[in-house]
């Protein structure tokens, strides 16, 4: 529970003519963490299997396939009964009429866009009865055509041009809370007439899609509206038949990409093996537990012509760690998958945060009705997102903590329903001791750890020194401390000699950093850091209060504003619970990561990943 699985390191070497059958039962066996070659004088590294380079191309092929028909994972697989001949016939056939589907799309969403442009210019100038034809360009007539403001700019465009010229015709009509004005003038007097359109804030409107239509507007907007509806058909039956090539052809390409996905695994493996002309060498690590039965079935395959060798990990030795938790400590590995994986020799914290974090969580949150809200949540949202499991699973076990914190608190959305054991708005003082005493405790099982760490590492006298040399210094403050305020009839000496006892062993342990850490008391600071606990939930108790208050001011007006004191509970509420499961998950997360990881843990390990195991 505490220590990771034991694993031995493996080397299997053997001719390439059976290198490909190995590589099956490597991957079928799911157990070697492959150490990854790199090319040297006396080995370079394997080439991929003959058939790698087919298969990545028709991986890439149903991989383009899922994406562009929306394929979701959603566990929908079938028996693939095809060799890879059939699945890459049947894909090719697939990518084909997909491809073809896709480009009648194209064409079919252009023609929308043209139509869609078409009418647009035609809305504006269906009320204008004026043939089209006369938008084309003509060199003796200019025209103008945009929006002012109202009808009196339109007329008092047309009283100034009537100054300048007989010669113009001027149309206008309402579209959109504007007015919109056609006007064709003799190109002669063009300039003139520019300038009197923008003395009236007039703002052009550049006609580019009916160029080439004839006749009046709504005959023209008749037809373009009825092309436009048929193209939305005929769109609509690309889409179905989309959609009829996504589900007949979902379950096929899911499998086979999962089918092509393993094989493409084991064809290009041999990158991650030494190779010679004639032999290959496989370097990795194997559970303790399955390594018999592996090197049998290894040499059942070979026939003989396999030669494994095996030792169990040495000190020095990366070795790759698969964590040993029970089954309710196992979704707790996800904060060291967070943060990283324990070194082989370590101790495993993952039981210590399955143990600690609820009730860090929960101290914070502390209240049945957060805690129940926050639990159902929680749940609801595993079943959506079954992937994400182990993470609600914590967020599920945290709140359900919260929820007896809460009737240890006696708290329900803020009420104090009955007589508390502590009550964290009155009994301030007596919450942060506790808190504080938590945290001394969680730091010296801390140091603890540390301490079983260096001794398995560096022997007694080296754990000692780093780590029981800080539980001397609290002592000896301790001592002072309690002599001081006459709480224990002990010379104050006494505590002094811890005092330097505790010194001199950091410096011994630690050097110049331990004599830095000495100076700052920084085990100290880590303690009083736990106050965070009380200092979090007290925030949250006090924001539920004060929203209570708000809401029964209105409660006590009575009629409509009952309405709004319930608003203000609900919306009031939901924001306190949102930033208390945010503050209690981010300082929880903290008070391990920092506080108590810096007493013991050091990380820095890979994680086992077996060959052909789907990593997760």
């Amino acid at each position: 529970m505490l220590t990771p699985y034991q694993m031995s390191s493996v080397i299997i070497t053997g001719p390439n003519n059976i290198l490909e059958t190995i590589i099956k039962e490597l991957h079928n066996l799911k157990v070697l963490h492959i150490v990854e070659h790199s090319k040297n004088e006396l080995a370079d590294i394997g080439r991929p299997l003959d058939k790698a380079g087919e298969l990545s191309d028709a991986l890439v092929k149903i991989r383009a396939l899922i994406s562009t028909l929306n394929i979701k994972n959603e566990g929908e697989k079938i028996e693939l009964k095809k060799d890879f001949l059939e699945i890459e016939s049947t894909v090719k056939k697939l990518s084909q009429e997909v491809n073809s589907n896709l480009e009648d799309f194209k064409k079919v969403d252009d023609l929308i866009s043209k139509s869609t442009a078409v009418k647009q210019e035609l809305d504006i100038l269906k009320h204008i009865d004026v043939p089209l034809e006369a938008f084309a360009h003509y060199k003796s007539l200019a025209r103008f055509t945009g929006f002012v403001q109202d009808k009196n700019k339109a007329k008092s465009i047309q009283t100034e041009l009537s100054r300048l010229s007989e010669k113009f015709i001027l149309f206008d009509s309402p579209v959109k809370r504007k007015n919109f004005i056609a006007l064709f003038v003799d190109s002669n007097i063009k300039e003139k007439v520019n300038g009197v359109l923008q003395k009236n804030g007039f703002s052009p409107v550049i006609f580019t899609a009916i160029g080439n239509l004839e006749g009046n507007t709504s005959n023209n907007l008749k037809k373009i509206e009825e092309e436009t509806a048929k193209l939305h058909n005929e769109r609509e039956k690309l889409r179905m038949r989309n959609e009829s090539l996504t589900q007949e052809y979902k379950g096929f390409l899911l499998t086979a990409e999962e089918l092509l996905s393993e094989q493409l695994e084991m064809a290009e493996a041999p990158l991650m093996f030494a190779s010679t002309q004639r032999t290959f060498l496989i370097r990795g690590w194997i559970p303790t537990e399955d390594l018999h039965k592996s090197i049998d079935r290894l040499n059942k395959v070979g026939k003989g012509s396999v030669y494994i060798q095996f030792e169990p990990a040495k000190k020095k030795d990366k070795v790759p760690v698969k964590l040993k938790n029970p089954k309710i400590a196992k979704p707790f590995e996800f904060f060291l998958d967070l943060y990283s994986m324990p070194t082989y020799k370590e101790i495993d914290p993952t039981f210590f945060i399955f143990l600690t974090f609820p009730i860090f969580f929960g101290i914070m949150l502390g209240d049945i009705g957060y805690g129940l809200t926050s639990l159902i949540v929680f749940w609801l949202l595993k079943r959506k997102m079954p992937k994400a499991r182990n993470f609600f699973n914590v967020l599920i076990l945290a709140s359900f903590v919260s929820t007896l914190f809460g009737l240890f608190f006696a708290e329900f959305f803020g009420f104090e329903i009955y007589h508390p054991v502590v009550g964290r708005e009155h009994e301030i003082f007596k919450m942060l001791f506790i808190v504080l005493a938590i945290g001394a405790a969680h730091v010296n099982i801390g140091l603890i750890v540390g301490f079983v760490n260096i001794y398995k590492d560096h022997g007694l006298m080296a754990a000692v020194y780093e780590k029981a040399s800080w539980i001397v210094l609290e002592l000896g403050v301790a001592t002072l401390a309690l002599s001081y305020f006459k709480k224990i009839e002990i010379h104050p000496f006494v505590g002094a000699v811890f005092l330097l006892l505790s010194f001199l062993m950091l410096i011994k342990g630690e050097g110049i950093k331990g004599l830095i850490e000495f100076i700052s008391m920084g085990i100290f600071t880590n303690i009083l850091s736990y106050a965070r606990l009380m200092a979090i939930g007290l925030s949250s108790v006090v924001l539920a209060v004060i929203i209570n208050d708000s809401a029964t001011e209105f409660f006590h007006r009575g009629g409509f504003f009952i309405l709004i004191g319930v608003l203000i509970l609900i919306v009031g509420h939901t924001i306190n619970i949102m930033l208390g499961l945010l503050g209690s998950f981010l300082h929880s997360l903290r008070l391990h990561y920092v506080e108590f990881f810096s007493k013991f843990f050091h990380g820095s390990a890979k994680k086992y990943q077996p060959f052909g195991a789907v990593q997760e």
